[in-house]
């Protein structure tokens, strides 16, 4: 089942609203969850097919995290429902027959975001949702929702409700950017370092070629001196509402600057991009990317990315994968961190592996950007190019830079399925 159906079916029945504007009982609003509307939820998924059978009277293409319940007087009956909000594209028109009486209908309608008005939100906005429904052509009535527009670099990954709760953390995946303009650049930059003549995934089947194509990526960020930052990314710790702040990889590039969550994100998006699966590993106020060596994801390295533009002393002995690498000033340079980097990362998930077992969410999670690619879950930035009826250069077709396979789960949540 695609995640978009999962989210429509588990978090609005879930989480009971702060207000539902309930006037007249046959319909009533309800904004999920607890009256705060995330965009980046609805813009990450891909939506339903319009022939998609209806689950439970739910009728629509949007998510559900903002909905219309509405008790239907009669069979066939004709309902429209509009919604206005800041930050909207514009406001949006839905329509649907409700097939039975007395039955009690969800709509669902798809939002059209203003993405770029999102993207340049700098922090929560306290605005008014405006909802109009008409029945059979007859206004039945306006409801006004008081709610937070949440930024669109704001990633919710975990709502609880007294002893229930969704898991989010797919959002992560929605922040890497494997066609954006950026990873261009980047990639670009790997393939002058001369460590590798091309990117080409797994097809030599050589781990220590796969090596060599994640060490290029990783100077070429250092060269364009991308360093760690030790800000705090976290916005919402709970009770009920987790989130953090997940920066865009344009902005990322042009800041050089990036925090835990921010550099990993960054490389799986150019891992992703030369057909190297990668995921993103989720520890209580951390995050490191890790990413497999073979073209079956058997074997898997992590990188520890607080090490990005470290000063760190050389390796005393030189890695397997570099030996047949002409030495150069700025790659023996790279060389020392990315190797402190694997070998910090390595240690880092050994000493939390046990903790990888789906039972200690939302602190400890391992998301497989592929996977989450196959279940519907796309680039944010992606989305935008798309709305903006424009696409970046780095769409074009490259046989040195393919595209691999999606793995079947989108969150690891036992340990016989948590990279080794």
């Amino acid at each position: 089942m695609r995640v978009l159906v999962l989210l429509c079916l588990l978090l609005p029945p879930l989480l009971a609203p702060a207000q539902t504007v309930a006037a007249d009982a046959d319909w009533r609003v309800r904004v999920t969850p607890f009256d705060e509307v995330f965009p980046a939820l609805e813009l990450s998924q891909a939506r339903r097919h319009a022939t998609a059978a209806p689950t439970d009277h739910v009728l629509g293409d949007g998510t559900g995290l903002i909905a219309v319940r509405v008790h239907a007087r009669r069979a066939g009956e004709r309902v429209r429902v509009h919604v206005d909000a800041p930050g909207l594209g514009a406001p949006v028109r839905f329509e649907a027959t409700l097939a039975l009486a007395d039955i009690d209908y969800e709509l669902h309608p798809a939002l059209d975001w203003d993405v770029a008005r999102l993207q340049a939100l700098p922090t929560p906005l306290a605005t008014r949702l405006q909802i109009t429904l008409e029945r059979d052509d007859a206004v039945a009535g306006t409801r006004e929702v008081a709610v937070s527009l949440r930024p669109l670099d704001e990633a919710l990954y975990f709502v609880r409700d007294g002893g229930d709760s969704v898991d989010l953390s797919w959002i992560f995946a929605a922040y890497v950017d494997e066609r954006g303009a950026v990873v261009d650049n980047i990639l670009d930059a790997a393939e002058k370092s001369a460590i590798v003549d091309k990117f080409d995934g797994y097809a030599s089947a050589d781990p220590d070629r796969v090596y060599r194509q994640v060490w290029a990526v990783w100077q070429a960020l250092t060269e364009h001196g991308i360093r760690y930052s030790s800000a705090d990314p976290a916005i919402g710790r709970g009770p009920r509402v987790f989130s953090q702040r997940v920066r865009f990889i344009a902005q990322t590039w042009s800041d050089r600057s990036a925090n835990c969550v921010d550099g990993s994100v960054l490389i799986a998006s150019v891992l992703q991009r030369i057909g190297l699966r990668s995921f993103l590993v989720l520890v209580p106020g951390h995050a490191f990317v890790g990413f497999y060596t073979d073209a079956d994801a058997q074997r898997a390295a992590y990188l520890e990315t607080t090490l990005l533009g470290a000063t760190v002393a050389a390796p005393p002995k030189s890695p397997s994968f570099a030996t047949d690498v002409e030495p150069t000033r700025a790659n023996r340079s790279s060389l020392a961190g990315f190797a402190a980097a694997l070998a910090a990362g390595r240690a880092h998930r050994t000493r939390i592996a046990s903790k990888l077992d789906g039972r200690h969410r939302p602190d400890y999670a391992v998301i497989d950007i592929s996977a989450a690619r196959a279940f519907g879950i796309h680039s944010i930035e992606a989305e935008r190019a798309t709305n903006d009826g424009a696409q970046s250069p780095s769409r074009r077709a490259d046989q040195n830079r393919s595209m691999n396979a999606a793995p079947p789960s989108v969150v690891e949540r036992d340990t016989s399925r948590v990279p080794r």
